[in-house]
């Protein structure tokens, strides 16, 4: 009863604001701002209503682990944010994890894919473990699968047609490094280790969670604000192309290779 009741406590927490994601005890605000004429105010009065909420509710927020991000990707100076908790002033960073994701201000993927092959590198310790011991390649396999690729794929539709090629290649090397360890000496070549142990390249994986996801968004009514509306039908078609609207021409590499816009081209193409 413990995390039920807790989310009861929290529910009614910031219903006044539009920007807002919670998920049990961890929740993030955000507001867009105008970089010509930056004003933080909002933010700091919904931080405020927030600091009125919890004395009320009997809560408290952990100011050591509230920071600040400014996502911008302006090559002009803005004005950053100074924003508080009651009396905490609040840090500004320029990275942080989001649960899970590790984020930064400039929406690049470069530390996330350093964390993630950190984490999965570690774990490759328990392959070499197991395969001292004499385990067969089909039980490395399965706790590979099962402990270590799960990293690699942890919340992948929101990151991973932003990667760059060079960042997908760190990921793919190690997948490479796990094939490795599991086939010994039995190892010719990444490809016939794919082939020799039923796994697909990480690239392939990630591009296959993305599509999942946008049909996801697009079937279920609760998220499919996500997604642009469908496209009307042709005005000489007697069927409606299950289409969607093509989002505007993007103006930059970046946007073009976010998730959104990724999700409505895989979608369409399809």
């Amino acid at each position: 009863m413990g995390p039920l009741c807790f989310l009861i406590l929290i529910n009614d927490a910031l219903t006044d604001t539009p920007h807002r994601w919670k998920y049990v005890d961890d929740s993030t605000v955000g507001i867009p701002i105008n970089t010509r004429q930056p004003d933080y105010s909002p933010l700091q009065s919904t931080l405020d209503r927030l600091m009125k909420w919890t004395e009320e509710n009997k809560v408290t927020i952990n100011h050591t682990k509230t920071v600040v991000m400014h996502f911008c990707t302006s090559s002009q100076a803005v004005a950053r944010p100074q924003l508080s908790v009651g009396s905490h002033p609040l840090q500004l960073v320029h990275s942080t994890r989001l649960l899970g994701v590790t984020v930064d201000d400039r929406l690049r993927w470069k530390q996330h894919v350093i964390n993630i092959v950190r984490t999965a590198s570690y774990k490759l310790y328990m392959l070499r473990r197991l395969k001292s011991l004499g385990k067969p390649a089909k039980e490395l396999r399965e706790v590979y699968t099962t402990f270590i690729l799960p990293t690699l794929m942890y919340a992948s539709p929101a990151w991973f047609s932003s990667l760059t090629l060079t960042q997908q290649q760190q990921l793919e090397r190690t997948q490479k490094r796990a094939c490795k360890i599991i086939l010994g000496p039995a190892y010719d070549g990444y490809d016939n280790a794919l082939t020799t142990l039923s796994l697909p390249r990480l690239s392939s994986k990630h591009r296959e969670a993305l599509w999942k996801f946008g049909r996801g968004l697009l079937c279920l009514p609760r998220h499919r604000h996500f997604l642009p509306p469908d496209a009307p039908p042709p005005r000489c078609a007697t069927r409606h192309i299950n289409k969607l609207v093509p989002i505007r021409a993007p103006k930059t590499d970046w946007y073009k290779n976010s998730a959104s816009p990724s999700i409505v081209h895989m979608i369409n193409s399809v």
